[in-house]
């Protein structure tokens, strides 16, 4: 939980392997998931709509529609226009993909240069700086262009599956809570903190030492029942001193956020763990498969889809590939890590609450807790932070859901959370445990990170553990210990 783990794998040498067998369902139900349109132009003048550019015999139609979601025949003005490409392969259903075109008001002075294949992007790109509001700052994730073309196409997909009507909102959240103020991250004296006068100087000693005897900066926050015993920056990093407010990769600790995001509307009834995934997807209703995939499933890694990665949040169209893998998911048959669980919880929220998931973050989870140096639009592996805003998010979890007069969720709902034996997934033989969303044990819990940044919630100690940068430094091991032993010595009992 405090750090990554790392399993060695034993290979037999390849001339004693033989490959493994394809199943050719399978393999063409993953090449159908891995379908994307590609147009000739996704980036184009006049009024007339460019063609597909390998057109399939799956492709049934396009419909095309205009900013404001009219159906259309032609681009009669410069602006975004979205093109709902069904497609039907044999034997299988139909779904849509969505791919984002832009036309131009006239002709670019020189024709773009495109080796990659990469115009769809920048069609998506510009679509989303026509929508965004004038005042946008694009370097926040919930304020880029990219956001904003999401949302865009979110608006259409609520219309055509009838989110806007099963879900009409808008939806308050967080709630506010009865009684007095949660805990708070606060400055405060040792004392009031409970910890032994000198402990933010022998945790010093400890990280300067560290620093110097690595290649990688870091940052830290070590608070204890709500009070900051140390909040420092060590290191350099890109020849700059490492700073408290110099942001850090929290690799997968971002499944943690989504999980919450998820919680806090399971909190508030709009979504149980035990609900068939196709209750928010409509192009998973009628397909049979020997076990639903439930909510539950997608955020302790029990679903089946770490065979069927699907790790791009910002596909529009995610939950629509998930119809041609459906029958062949494993569900309920083991744990096997991987995002795509979390990309489509995230996919559940936007469903549900109208806002795509960077506007969710930002109104539901870090405006409420004063994270202002938080950057995340994804839900498994993007986000971007500095060690206090991780603390007050971390408090938060220690308190089961509340911070100041903020209510999440309410306790009953954070236990729903913790780690414990998934014998309600894997049966009652499982052995592994995990939570939803959350790693280790109900009394110490987090979430390990590729990066190796560490998030720690001590419930017996009511202590949050923070330490934030962008990959495992060398001799690591040698002082990760010292650390935590240093914060356990301080401790007062």
């Amino acid at each position: 939980m405090i750090r990554p783990f790392f399993l060695l794998l034993l290979i037999a040498p390849a001339s004693a392997q033989e490959p493994p067998k394809v199943d050719p369902v399978v393999a063409k139900a993953k090449g159908i998931q891995s379908f994307t349109p590609k147009f000739k132009n996704h980036v184009f003048t006049g009024n007339k709509f460019p063609a597909l550019d390998a057109p399939l015999d799956f492709v049934r139609g396009i419909t095309f529609y205009d900013r404001s979601y009219t159906k259309v025949d032609e681009a009669s003005a410069a602006g975004p226009y979205l093109a709902a490409v069904e497609i039907k392969p044999e034997g299988g259903v139909s779904t849509k993909r969505y791919v984002t075109l832009y036309r131009l008001a006239s002709p670019p002075a020189e024709k773009p240069d495109d080796p990659e294949g990469k115009l769809h992007i920048t069609a998506r790109v510009l679509a989303g700086k026509s929508l965004s509001d004038k005042n946008a700052n694009p370097e926040k994730k919930y304020e880029s262009p990219l956001a904003f073309e999401r949302q865009w196409v979110l608006g259409l997909k609520r219309k055509l599956n009838g989110w806007d009507k099963q879900f009409p909102g808008p939806i308050a959240m967080p709630g506010k809570l009865k009684g007095d103020d949660a805990t708070v991250v606060h400055e405060g004296k040792p004392e009031e903190a409970g910890v032994k006068p000198d402990t933010s100087e022998k945790l010093d000693a400890i990280l300067t030492k560290w620093a110097a005897d690595s290649d990688q900066a870091f940052a830290v926050c070590v608070v204890r029942k709500g009070v900051i015993v140390h909040h420092k920056a060590y290191g350099m990093r890109d020849g700059k001193p490492m700073t408290t407010e110099t942001k850090s990769w929290m690799a997968s600790v971002t499944k943690t956020m989504s999980a919450v995001m998820l919680m806090m509307l399971v909190d508030r009834g709009l979504v149980g763990l035990e609900d068939d995934v196709s209750k928010f997807f409509p192009s998973l209703k009628g397909i049979e498969v020997k076990k639903p995939l439930l909510v539950r499933n997608l955020l302790n890694h029990t679903g089946g889809l770490a065979d069927f990665s699907m790790h791009d949040d910002s596909q529009n169209d995610v939950e629509e590939r998930l119809a041609s893998i459906y029958p062949h998911l494993k569900i309920g048959e083991k744990w096997a890590y991987g995002g795509t669980g979390n990309v489509l919880a995230g996919k559940i929220v936007e469903a549900v609450t109208g806002l795509a998931v960077p506007m969710a973050y930002q109104q539901f989870i870090l405006e409420p807790l004063g994270m202002k140096n938080t950057d995340v639009a994804g839900t498994h592996a993007d986000a971007y932070s500095v060690p206090l805003d991780m603390a007050r998010y971390g408090q938060m979890l220690l308190n089961k859901g509340a911070y100041g007069q903020h209510l999440f969720f309410k306790p009953a709902t954070f236990e729903m959370m913790l780690p414990r034996v998934l014998t309600i997934e894997l049966g009652k033989d499982a052995k592994k445990t995990f939570g939803l969303g959350l790693d280790g044990q109900p009394k110490r819990f987090g979430h390990g990170a590729a990066s190796a940044a560490t998030f720690s919630v001590d419930v017996e100690n009511e202590l949050v553990v923070i330490m934030t940068r962008n990959k495992m430094g060398s001799n690591d091991g040698k002082y990760n210990g010292q650390f935590h032993e240093a914060i356990k010595a301080g401790i007062l009992k």
